[in-house]
């Protein structure tokens, strides 16, 4: 039987925002830290054993927290999102390798953007904090929903919230008011406040209390200060200060290594672990970048410890840091996207995204390339040149390796390439233009009488769809018209592709319909590929070997689904269904029976495909 079955997924980076807080959560038993990143909430395993897991239960909605269980072993998770949604998921393994994810109970409960979430130490119940109109936040029962207090002495935006994970129960929430508030319970009713100890006018980011029997909770903010407080009765304690290590940026996150140490992350790019008795910082680690401009990216805003002394923060470029207590440097920087990918290279492994990056992952560690700023529209790698990277971009650049080689007059609107090292582009002012993928020489140039949606390139010809849904084969030598197919679609163009022996040109359109043509009688050879429902993105033809005919095409679309098209028999379809979530943005052959697709959620994943 024939399948599309995913062999390996390459996860976006969290989801990073200027001036907030990201609270990551990390589950010992399977070695993963958990995070959001646009509509999806990952599972990313530090290690090579496990499988990625995403979910993608919150629909339309941003995911802005996920939270572990803190019940050793389970596989329960617990998400939120800007809408004021919180789910309860878990997730299986499958007999044949793949990933399960079950809601298991689903509430909304507040009216703006959820921030934090807290599990109490049984696993039980839930403080969810954040914005909204009538309330701040709440206490529930995770399996029904149930309430279990409320919050209250806020007055504006509650960004974190922590149960004490022993007996007697407690809770801390801090907020955008400069308030720590302390609760007892269940039911968890207020029991005091204090808004002197940190300063007026400044956000208390983060709050935490020790783990187990831990006498202590701390709290952090953008005034940089780390405050201490008894974890039964709320009293402060004192503030933790260490003359001969001055903070120079407000602090974002903190988290617990055991009952007498604790890490935080601030804007001053650093890390530093913190003795409470002694409040000195027994040591740091500064993040840098290799370039001096991107001090900024390296803010830390994001950080989790585990018992074994293993510490993770996230930079605000995305970038996730592993540290290891008690070793001087960084183990491991994990860098990707988190912003959806728009551009694929195969052999090697290129990709681009929205936000202007590059990733090269020919490498160990992965190589990010970060001076385009804006969406990457192409990218040409050729074989035996992973050295050199052609980025063709919609800040109206061709670049090789970061270095501008070519500057449009008009933002490119669509591109493509060859093997030969040739990329087409159509601009903005419906201008084609051939180019030299890697020395950005312009070798032919044609000013179009109408827009053009969709281009296609191979050794000798160049395929323009146009907004009349009309297409037009042109020489690439002189770009004289070749031909006009004129049995055009019902539909804009959207995608192009000539398959490698230049006999057929495949051609999707916005409603998710391929026509094939036969380029030697020009008619139509098939009009049958029609299962998507959404814009094509991308038509990938399966390379083979000499004595093989062309028969199998790889489409992807904006339905989130993955379709292999037969020429032989045009009804017979291996699919792989929502594939990505909310849209697969391209799709090669890696080999022939390996697919490599990209999407809108920022993931790379690996597809196997099996024959009949």
């Amino acid at each position: 039987m024939s399948s599309i079955s995913l062999q390996s997924t390459v996860p976006p980076q969290p989801a990073t925002e200027r001036n907030f807080t990201v609270h990551l959560s990390y589950d010992e038993t399977t070695n993963a830290v958990a995070y959001p990143c646009g509509k999806s909430a990952f599972i990313r395993p530090l290690g090579d054993s496990q499988p990625v897991i995403q979910f993608t239960g919150h629909g339309t909605a941003n995911v802005t927290v996920v939270r572990f269980s803190p019940i050793k072993g389970s596989q329960y998770l617990c998400s939120g999102d800007e809408s004021g949604k919180v789910i309860v998921w878990g997730w299986s393994q499958e007999k044949d390798g793949s990933i399960e994810t079950t809601i298991k109970s689903e509430f909304h409960v507040l009216a703006g953007s959820v921030r934090d979430i807290s599990w109490d130490f049984e696993g039980k119940r839930l403080c969810v904090v954040g914005d909204g109109r009538d309330k701040l936040g709440v206490f529930i029962s995770w399996d029904s929903g149930n309430s279990l207090g409320e919050i209250s002495g806020h007055s504006q935006i509650v960004n974190a919230c922590h149960f004490k994970q022993s007996r007697p129960m407690r809770c801390i929430t801090v907020g955008d008011d400069g308030a720590m508030v302390f609760y007892q319970g269940p039911p968890f009713k207020f029991t005091s406040s204090d808004r002197i100890h940190h300063d007026q006018g400044k956000f208390i980011r983060d709050v935490e209390f020790a783990p187990g029997q831990g006498s202590f909770a701390i709290t952090v903010g953008s005034d940089r200060k780390i405050n201490c407080f008894d974890s039964k009765t709320g009293e402060f304690v004192k503030s933790i200060v260490d003359e001969s290590e001055p903070i120079q940026g407000g602090i974002f996150a903190l988290s617990w290594i055991d009952e007498n140490k604790f890490v935080t992350a601030s804007a001053d790019a650093t890390i530093r672990v913190w003795d409470v008795n002694s409040s000195k910082c027994v040591q740091k680690w500064v993040v840098t970048s290799s370039s001096d401009d991107n001090v900024l990216r390296d803010q830390q805003v994001g950080v989790v410890a585990s018992q074994e002394g293993r510490i993770v923060s996230l930079s605000l470029d995305g970038t996730l840091n592993i540290f290891q207590l008690e070793q001087d440097n960084i183990i491991t920087s994990i860098k990707g996207h988190s912003k959806g990918i728009t551009a694929l290279a195969v052999n090697p492994l290129i990709t681009g995204s929205y936000d202007g990056k590059i990733m090269d992952w020919s490498n160990k560690p992965e190589v990010a390339h970060t001076k385009h700023n804006n969406l990457i529209v192409s990218i040409d790698v050729q074989t035996g040149k992973a050295d050199q990277i052609s980025s063709v971009s919609w800040d109206d650049t061709l670049m090789i390796n970061d270095e501008i080689k070519y500057q449009f007059e008009h933002q490119p609107k669509v591109a493509t390439h060859n093997e030969d090292g040739i990329t087409a582009v159509v601009t903005t002012a419906d201008v084609l233009l051939i180019l030299d993928s890697f020395t950005g020489e312009t070798l032919q140039r044609l000013q179009l009488s109408e827009p053009a949606s969709a281009v296609g390139l191979s050794k000798r010809f160049v395929a323009l769809g146009f907004e009349s849904n009309a297409i037009k084969v042109f020489d690439t030598a002189d770009l004289s018209v070749s031909h006009e197919l004129k049995s055009g679609l019902r539909a804009t163009p959207s995608y192009i592709s000539i398959s490698p022996s230049e006999k057929y040109l495949a051609a999707g359109d916005v409603m998710g319909k391929i026509l094939l043509f036969d380029m030697e009688t020009k008619g139509i050879k098939t009009s049958r590929w029609a299962f998507h429902t959404g814009k094509i993105n991308a038509i990938s033809w399966r390379p083979i070997g000499e004595e093989e005919d062309e028969d199998l095409v790889a489409t992807g679309s904006l339905d989130t689904n993955i379709f292999v098209y037969s020429i032989k028999r045009p009804m017979k379809i291996i699919k792989r269904l929502n594939a990505h979530k909310d849209g697969i943005s391209a799709l090669l052959w890696e080999d022939a029976s390996t697919l490599v697709s990209t999407g809108a959620d920022a993931c790379i994943k690996k597809w196997g495909v099996e024959f009949e």
